[in-house]
């Protein structure tokens, strides 16, 4: 039995062990006092048989309060959201360089090319390595479903109102630079917030509709993009995934958009393949047919020069 006073508020509890818990703060409590002892008739406080003092249920105002305050753990949540910061700008930079990189042109104006077989006879294991490395560049270059990604996370990020006012307590702003939208982190704004109000912190990134909130947190605004263009849990996967697998979704590397029209090509491969197999065996029938009426015709043509050479 015990009171706490929170916010202001006091409430005498009865609780069946020691250990409290207040709002996920977890209390030990150990010990008795607060209350005051049942004295006997000459005012000497009551023991029970095993001689500990005997207390009533009235409260002893006179008694010493016991108070304390609880911090986050600001180091933790510090780094936290700085490696978040940092996975978010690393992620829309190479998002934007895959569909904003030209494809490298060669000296004499042509794009390169993949390698054949035949192209790498003669060459380097690094000359190849390099010739390669230059045939990827800019593969992606315009792709829309990546630059539909790009937008949508800059978009999430953009936030006006009191939510941009919460992301800026938080220690973050968004920085436009060379048609890059990245995210800037202030440490110390952030641990200011942390100790001043952690909920606004708390609030600014797990906020979110599907909970009730009027508008989504950090977290939540990301997530949905995210889902749209990579999600690989439900029944129907994200846009990139549905186009070029993901090692996260097994069967989706095997069953994507790219897959498909790679076993399409091979498939044709083959037929045609095929189709110049006959061809080559039709024409070596024939031309094998040509050589033995050759043959016949100057056969023939011999058998007739002797007989007319006896006239």
């Amino acid at each position: 039995i015990f009171t706490a006073t929170i916010d202001g508020e006091e409430m005498e509890l009865t609780r069946s062990s020691n250990i409290v818990d207040f709002d996920g703060l977890s209390v030990t409590l150990k010990g008795e006092f607060g209350y005051k002892q049942e004295l006997d008739d000459k005012g000497d406080p009551k023991l029970d048989d095993k001689g500990n003092p005997i207390y009533t249920n009235e409260l002893d105002r006179t008694a010493e309060k016991i108070t304390f305050t609880s911090s986050s753990d600001a180091d933790k949540i510090v780094d936290t959201i700085k490696e978040f910061v940092n996975d978010y700008n690393e992620m829309v930079t190479q998002i934007k360089e895959a569909y904003g990189t030209m494809p490298l042109k060669k000296s004499n104006g042509a794009y390169y090319e993949p390698l054949t077989d035949d192209d790498k006879n003669g060459m380097s294991d690094s000359a190849i390595e390099d010739w390669e490395e230059k045939a990827k560049t800019g593969i992606l270059f315009g792709d829309r479903d990546l630059s539909s990604l790009y937008s949508r996370l800059t978009s999430a990020i953009s936030m006006y109102g009191q939510d941009g006012a919460d992301l800026k307590a938080a220690g973050i702003t968004v920085n436009y630079s060379n048609g890059l939208s990245t995210l800037s982190f202030n440490e110390k704004t952030l641990r200011d917030t942390l100790d001043s109000d952690p909920d606004r912190v708390k609030d600014i990134f797990t906020k979110s509709k599907d909970n009730g909130a009027a508008t989504d947190g950090l977290v939540a605004a990301i997530k949905d993009p995210l889902e749209v263009f990579g999600g690989t849990t439900s029944a129907v996967k994200g846009t990139l995934v549905e186009k070029a697998g993901s090692p996260l979704a097994p069967t989706s590397i095997y069953q994507n958009y790219i897959q498909k029209q790679l076993d399409n090509l091979d498939t044709q491969i083959e037929k045609w393949q095929d189709k110049m197999s006959d061809q080559v065996d039709y024409y070596t029938t024939q031309f094998s047919k040509l050589e033995q009426l050759i043959a016949q015709m100057n056969s023939q043509s011999s058998s007739l020069a002797q007989m007319m050479g006896g006239f």
